[in-house]
């Protein structure tokens, strides 16, 4: 189980670099849930899921991931650097709702993903807040 859980992440690693919102909602199971950043309402279920990364990877974000994968039983938990271009005042439709500066930034983030037996991601926790931004 870990192998499939460690290829997913390295998957949603590849999927979110390539722009590819379709091939990361692919990773979740059809009930999913996904709170990014914890503490904003989740979304649920695999439209909703689609819809948030449609977004999310738009404005050609990248993410580094910072260590290993953790695994423990069916979560596995790693650490990555969002990287955002530059968002102007004109940015209506974004991914988080939560306020972001203004232009590029960088925001390190905690994810962490639960699997079932198949292997499919059922939920996703994002941790991050204001402290974690640098503008670049």
């Amino acid at each position: 189980m870990s192998e499939k859980m460690i290829k997913a992440v390295d998957e949603y690693f590849e999927f979110f670099n390539n722009q590819d919102a379709e091939g990361i909602a692919q990773l979740y199971a059809n009930n999913a849930k996904v709170t990014d950043p914890v503490g904003t309402p989740t979304k649920v279920g695999k439209e909703a899921i689609l819809s948030f990364y449609k977004l999310a990877v738009k404005n050609g974000a990248r993410l580094k991931r910072n260590g290993p994968i953790r695994i423990s039983q069916n979560f596995a938990a790693f650490a990555f650097t969002v990287s955002v271009g530059a968002m102007t005042s004109v940015d209506k439709d974004v991914a988080v709702e939560v306020e972001l500066p203004k232009g590029g930034m960088s925001i390190d983030v905690i994810d962490t993903f639960k699997f079932n037996e198949e292997g499919q991601i059922t939920e996703m926790n994002a941790y991050w807040g204001p402290s974690n931004i640098t503008q670049i």
